[in-house]
């Protein structure tokens, strides 16, 4: 039955029809389904016009034949175990009532949020909730302390604790740069405002210097990746740093947090502590005249209460972290809007505008003026001195993946009798092989790359690891048409690199 009324899948409805049993109202079930915002919409509007679901200008309910298509896909009512006094996020705001007030004083009269910048304000319980998560997790006193984008003015709840030892802004609006730095000043606080967009590189002077970062980055992949990448640029090497940052399902699919998941696990010695749903609850953007979706009668007013969640995450790093190399891409709307957007159904006025004001254009990357896709190195390892290689090989090659700035996607490491073996590391930029010759102590290596991953770099970590008193190798640029040779083969003879602490040795 579902197939002949809808285009979305049986795990989508389920969870559509799952979210207006227990909400009732369309806003409350958009916001609690787990499903793009474009995706509850044509969910509805294909269940109204199958006559599976009615509307009385206030709830929605299941027809007889919606009824009978819960049924079959196994849909009940779920109980709503939500804590009506912290909102289900199990936060004890009590503690931070003389704080939460000082911060609704410095809030008023900030600037209306724009969609053209994926702005929106959280309600002021949500900001003190993760400002008390952050507190409780000792990320915060005597720590300096980096939020990316500040349009939820979380730069001021934290500063008004009096525990960071310092706190600094990097927000693209001119108008909350100057908003902040106006309520810092009128309640002497230390806060620190960049003004500049995340697709130009950070000042200098902010790389590797703090112990935590915040941010609500845009829910693109791009967009999304490029704002947590940023706040690891920021971080300190080594463990025990954190970064904070709540992503929705409502303009996320589960499928795009999979790749993101996949990509700061593969490229970042970090680890996820806290995964928490429903966290966050966003204040109604007030638009008295707006129609939503005009034709969509239960979308065709905003919802007169908040709707709009987000999950919010805490990640740590592990001992060998270190943040990232800087860079700079093209700003532009795919930044900001991809096929799970609002906007792709709600669209504001000021997105076509905004998007390509000169504040979102920074410096273009410089294009090559010759096409090269990638790099390709073979190396020749002779008198290796670690007679245990397979030790710690997995480990060695993962962090070798993860310092070249690449994407692991698979592993496979065979060992031959009676000791000899090969390993195949799959990349999402290409390749690495190891083939290895005990008896010679002698192992040939291959690392094709493209992209920005840096194919020498996994090359060093390899010679730390298995310590050869010779070796030399060739680079291949790929895609420049006839192959080139850069540099021609050279041996070398090193000293013994035993000494090396972030590397197991497996001797």
């Amino acid at each position: 039955m579902a197939g002949e009324i809808l285009t979305l899948g049986r795990s989508e409805l389920a969870r559509l029809l799952r979210a207006i049993l227990r909400e009732g109202n369309p806003w409350q079930a958009a916001g609690t389904a787990g499903l793009p915002f474009p995706r509850v919409v044509e969910g509805i509007k294909q269940l109204l016009d199958a006559g599976a679901l009615a509307f009385d200008g206030n709830r929605l309910q299941l027809t007889t034949r919606g009824q009978d298509l819960a049924r079959d896909l196994g849909v009940t009512v779920a109980p709503d175990i939500r804590c009506l006094a912290c909102q289900g996020s199990g936060i004890d705001l009590s503690f931070f009532q003389e704080v939460t007030q000082r911060y609704e004083e410095l809030a008023r009269g900030r600037p209306e949020p724009l969609a053209a910048y994926d702005q929106g304000y959280q309600t002021i319980d949500s900001v003190m909730r993760r400002v008390a998560l952050m507190v409780a997790q000792g990320d915060v006193e005597g720590k300096d302390v980096v939020v990316l984008g500040d349009d939820d003015l979380a730069s001021l709840a934290l500063a008004l604790t009096g525990l960071p030892r310092s706190v600094v802004v990097i927000e693209i609006d001119q108008r909350l740069c100057a908003f902040i730095e106006q309520a810092a000043r009128r309640a002497g606080l230390n806060i620190t405002v960049y003004c500049r967009s995340l697709t130009d590189r950070l000042p200098p002077e902010l790389l590797g210097q703090f112990d935590t970062f915040l941010t609500d980055p845009t829910e693109t992949e791009h967009g999304l990746l490029l704002f947590l990448e940023k706040g690891f640029m920021c971080l300190k090497k080594g463990e025990g740093r954190a970064g904070y940052f709540g992503i929705t399902r409502i303009e996320s699919n589960i499928s795009k947090w999979h790749i993101w998941q996949r990509e700061l696990l593969n490229r970042h010695a970090i680890t996820f502590t806290h995964i928490l749903p429903d966290f966050s609850l966003y204040a109604n953007w007030e638009e008295p005249e707006e129609q939503p979706i005009p034709d969509l009668p239960p979308f065709a007013r905003p919802s007169p209460v908040p709707w709009y969640r987000s999950t919010f995450f805490r990640v740590e790093t592990l001992p060998e972290f270190q943040p990232p190399a800087d860079y700079v891409i093209e700003g532009g709307r795919e930044l900001y809007e991809d096929e799970d957007a609002i906007d792709k159904v709600w669209r504001s006025p000021d997105v076509d505008t905004a998007i390509t004001a000169s504040v979102m254009t920074p410096a273009p990357t410089p294009f090559p003026t010759q096409l090269t896709l990638g790099r390709h190195v073979i190396a020749e390892f002779w008198k290796c001195r670690n007679r245990e290689p397979l030790r710690n090989l997995k480990q060695v090659l993962e962090l070798a993946v993860r310092r070249a700035g690449a994407t692991l996607l698979n592993m496979k490491i065979h060992r031959f009798v009676p000791d000899g073996f090969s390993a195949l590391v799959l990349l999402a930029e290409s390749h690495i092989s190891l083939h290895a010759w005990p008896e010679y102590a002698y192992v040939a290596v291959d690392v094709f790359t493209c992209g920005e991953a840096d194919p020498e770099v996994i090359i060093e970590v390899l010679k730390d690891y298995l310590q050869p008193a010779e070796s030399a190798q060739i680079t291949l640029e790929r895609g420049l048409g006839p192959l080139m040779v850069l540099p021609a083969l050279r041996p070398e003879t090193e000293a013994a690199s035993l000494g090396s602490p972030s590397l197991p040795l497996g001797i």
